[in-house]
């Protein structure tokens, strides 16, 4: 694809995004009174509309030729707010765990073959492992990420890994699909999953998944260090309290 053609494709997005915020504030609105307050032009903003009413995400009072926010909106905000639920869940489990291990905690979910970092809570010591919330990690590289895949049906699973970007992090990052399904039938006994030193060299992780009350992972909690913190029987211990702890919190969402 052209540099031109995605500056286009861009474009396009922040044009539907001044709609949508628009009508945010203002709506019902006519594609007249859009255009005045957003700058675009009315055969962009009919092409934009159009395609925004059949996803749902507004919808046309035909009679009056004007236009509000639509109901697929509300499962996006209800989505948000049931991440906004999840963070003020384990926040206290996970600032236990930090002050328990003194280590760094993170939550995390899966997402088209990613892990997005929701929370963390940093361990106070000099030498830790950090992250941004919202930064994005492939889903076989980190303890989170396959924590939450050991618990999904293996073809679930091959679907995340099909989306997920096998870009080498480091040597010790797993090579195939085959490979990793493997370990994951090992973190599915043991009941939590490692990274060992395969996202980030240096660094050694170890995750649960928070189950809902129908098995399925939700999201999941990691404690990292850097690797001179933790040896195999540390990893083992945290694993087993991760194990635990997310069980704790999966019994919470039933």
């Amino acid at each position: 694809m052209s540099s031109e053609r995605r500056s286009d494709e861009v474009g396009v997005l922040v044009k539907a995004l001044d709609i949508l915020d628009r009508m945010a504030t203002d709506a019902p609105c006519t594609v007249a009174q859009l255009c005045q307050h957003t700058g675009i032009t009315k055969p962009a903003a009919y092409r934009i509309l159009k395609t925004l009413d059949q996803r749902g995400y507004v919808v046309r009072d035909e009679a009056r030729k004007e236009y509000s926010l639509g109901p697929a909106l509300y499962g996006l905000s209800r989505a948000a707010r049931n991440s906004t639920d999840l963070v003020r869940l384990t926040r206290p489990a996970m600032q236990s765990l930090n002050e328990e291990f003194g280590e760094t905690v993170n939550l995390g979910v899966v997402s088209h073959g990613q892990v997005v970092y929701l929370d963390a809570v940093e361990s106070a010591q000099r030498l830790r492992t950090t992250v941004q919330i919202a930064l994005r990690d492939p889903v076989h590289t980190t303890a989170l990420g396959k924590a939450v895949l050991a618990a999904l049906p293996e073809e679930h699973a091959r679907e995340q890994l099909a989306q997920a970007d096998w870009s080498r992090h480091t040597p010790n990052a797993v090579a195939s699909v085959d490979e990793l399904l493997a370990a994951l039938g090992t973190f599915r006994r043991l009941g939590y999953a490692i990274d060992d030193e395969e996202n980030e060299v240096g660094s050694r992780c170890v995750a649960a998944s928070i189950l809902d009350g129908e098995g399925r992972p939700v999201a999941a909690i990691s404690v990292a260090a850097p690797t001179s913190r933790m040896p195999d029987e540390t990893m083992a211990m945290v694993g087993r309290r991760l194990a635990e702890v997310c069980a704790e919190l999966g019994n919470a969402l039933t």
